[in-house]
């Protein structure tokens, strides 16, 4: 498994004791507005722990087609994800490029508005990661592994508050901890 900052940016919010933004409960999605298939047109990740910031861009193209129990990507059409940012002063750029498919069960929960929270540990599927930081290469890693072991992408947050109508879905991610915000923003339209 190869480890980037971004990986490390990953692991640390996981466990620096982040206050995530989370809506009063809401009616299970029977008639949700997020159930479809979904294909990414902008991303947008910004994050500052500690003495590391991060501000990514990119993967438009990626699918992701949300049942009531599921939810899965589709990177074959995906374009890169890149990163750019500083780590305690030096400044790096990670190029991602995902591939093929990965699927979780999931819980759904509203209809226009509400949240859709993923299941790592339920993470199958051969989709893979390869990064490189600057020019050199850190490697390819299967991502239904590194769910299923804790290791976390903000690429694909395992928890985010939707808004959707028939043809849109915006999904965010918002987290505040001691020297940490971070803010993931993805919006879809209906494929």
């Amino acid at each position: 498994m190869s480890t980037t900052p971004l990986r490390l940016l990953s692991a640390a919010a996981l466990t620096a004791g982040l206050a995530f933004t989370v809506p009063a409960p809401a009616s299970a999605a029977a008639g949700s507005c997020a159930v479809g298939t979904w294909k990414l047109t902008k991303y947008r990740f910004k994050s500052h722990i500690e003495e590391v910031t991060a501000n990514a861009k990119g993967g438009e193209g990626t699918r992701l087609t949300i049942t009531r129990k599921s939810a899965a990507y589709d990177f074959s059409r995906a374009k890169k994800v890149v990163t750019k940012g500083v780590a305690e002063g030096d400044p790096y750029t990670v190029t991602d490029v995902f591939k093929k498919k990965l699927t979780f069960k999931s819980a759904l929960m509203g209809k226009k508005t509400g949240n859709l929270t993923l299941k790592p540990k339920t993470a199958t599927g051969n989709a893979t990661i390869s990064s490189v930081l600057g020019d050199q290469p850190t490697g390819t890693a299967k991502l239904a592994r590194n769910y299923r072991a804790g290791l976390e992408d903000p690429f694909i947050p395992t928890f985010g508050q939707y808004t959707c109508t028939s043809k849109t879905l915006k999904l965010v991610l918002e987290a505040d901890g001691p020297n940490t915000t971070i803010a993931s923003v993805h919006h879809y339209r209906r494929v």
